[in-house]
């Protein structure tokens, strides 16, 4: 992704006693324990990391590795909060992640809150400036409601959105609503303030949760259709539209979702 058509194929069962072998001080990714998909990635992650952080990427430059990884997935950021009671306002933060969270509860009620219909970005950009934190001034000794913004400072060649499920079975009308509202394409730009000129990315693949079991649904372009993804099979799925019909239909629940950068 992010312009790298030369993909790297690891065996599954290598990579999780890799893994096991790397967090094992810290319990984290051992085998035949399972972990969800948000933790898997993060644990990929932080393992590639601390090895570019060790192992020069090329030439004498130390840092380069870990660059190649802040520019593939890094999303930098500064946060601005402002309690939407008292109006007290947070010292700013600047904040890095691998990955989002947002919540499909929160994006519904942002649709059902809206008297026209939005854009997926704006749709985006709205559920992320809802923020509940504890505000030192109002001192109701619970969190309440903050108006947030981002401001990113470089857009990464990979966004990556992690779903945070209400339930691990959602019902399936809140599977439809999630697919009414996953975009097959977005503007980075629109959603956070900060970034210069479109930054345009495309929806190339998402892990779904289905009961204690994930499959992964993939583009590829080569054969200009969708793939799913699971243990022990590969099948093609067809177009968009075949792809929300098979997920509605299994269940399926998006729990992390990769856009690509065009």
């Amino acid at each position: 992704m992010g312009g790298a058509r030369n993909l790297f194929v690891v065996d599954p069962a290598l990579c999780r006693a890799a893994l096991s072998s790397i967090f094992s001080e810290h319990g984290r990714a051992q085998v035949n324990e399972m972990a969800d998909a948000p933790e898997a990635l993060h644990d990929v992650l932080d393992a590639l990391d601390r090895a570019l952080s060790t192992t020069p990427a090329s030439g004498d430059d130390p840092t380069a590795g870990q660059d190649l990884l802040t520019r593939s997935f890094s999303l930098r950021y500064v946060e601005d909060m402002e309690c939407h009671e008292c109006h007290y306002h947070m010292t700013q933060q600047t904040n890095s992640t691998f990955f989002h969270i947002i919540f499909p509860a929160q994006l519904n009620e942002v649709m059902g809150q809206s008297s026209q219909r939005l854009t997926p970005e704006a749709m985006f950009k709205e559920a992320y400036a809802r923020e509940f934190r504890e505000c030192p001034d109002c001192k109701t000794g619970r969190d309440m409601p903050f108006t947030c913004s981002r401001t990113l400072d470089t857009s990464p060649s990979v966004v990556s959105l992690v779903l945070a499920w209400a339930s691990p079975q959602a019902p399936t009308k809140d599977v439809e609503a999630l697919f009414k509202q996953l975009p097959l394409t977005m503007d980075l730009a629109e959603v956070f303030s900060g970034l210069q000129g479109p930054q345009r990315y495309r929806l190339r693949c998402f892990v779904c949760f289905i009961g204690q079991h994930y499959v992964l649904m993939a583009y590829k372009p080569r054969v200009r259709q969708w793939v799913q993804y699971d243990d022990t099979s590969v099948k093609a799925v067809g177009d968009w539209a075949q792809v929300i019909k098979v997920c509605i239909k299994g269940r399926f629940q998006p729990n992390v979702i990769f856009f690509d950068r065009y």
